[in-house]
């Protein structure tokens, strides 16, 4: 009974965060701040968009494919919800970047995950392009990384001083680096080294 009721809270959170992310959008109101953004939206949009315009597409079709008005009215409905649902999820990949603000780096995925990195517990950020299995969006590996993952990969590894905990949306755990997937990595890791108290290459 457990996994189900977790399994429907995670639905529930889920339709919230399309919702509030696609209202964003339409107020045009990214969730950034004072901060500088580092974008991720590019690896997964035009996949997204192929969705959006494929379920575009199938919904005029099954209204005159399927002759059962009752059967029609409901495969229209489910295409409806299903491309708004594609739209949210876009939404929320522009509404929710990685942000760098003066004393943090806030990583992040969609509207739920949010890792903050202060940046005086940086000892080093690279380039550092690697691709993961599986579908989540959060991998803790064997080498003390943590995992935000777009796409399937991550290209950016923010080393840290010593171990820090992060309270990710599938609990607490302490790490002592952070990788995550910029559209433009160079420009990310530049940034980083900027503005951290000491940068340097690891």
């Amino acid at each position: 009974m457990r996994p189900i009721m977790r399994l429907g809270r995670g639905f529930v959170r889920l339709e919230i965060d399309i919702w509030v992310s696609l209202a964003r959008a339409l107020t045009r109101r990214p969730d950034i701040a004072e901060g500088t953004p580092i974008r991720y939206a590019g690896a997964m949009s035009a996949i997204l968009w192929a969705f959006i315009v494929v379920s575009a597409v199938e919904i005029p079709a099954v209204h005159v494919l399927i002759p059962w008005a009752p059967v029609r009215i409901v495969a229209v409905v489910l295409g409806v919800w299903g491309s708004v649902w594609m739209l949210g999820i876009l939404a929320a990949h522009h509404m929710y970047p990685h942000v760098l603000d003066p004393g943090r780096l806030r990583v992040r995925y969609l509207r739920r995950t949010c890792l903050d990195i202060p940046l005086a517990a940086v000892r080093g950020v690279r380039h550092d392009l690697r691709a993961y299995d599986g579908p989540k969006s959060l991998q803790l590996t064997g080498t003390g990384q943590l995992a935000v993952v777009v796409g399937s990969s991550t290209n950016v590894r923010v080393e840290l001083a010593a171990p820090h905990r992060f309270t990710t949306p599938q609990g607490d755990v302490t790490v002592r680096a952070i990788a995550f997937w910029a559209d433009d990595p160079h420009a990310a890791v530049a940034a980083i080294r900027t503005a951290a108290p000491a940068p340097r290459a690891t």
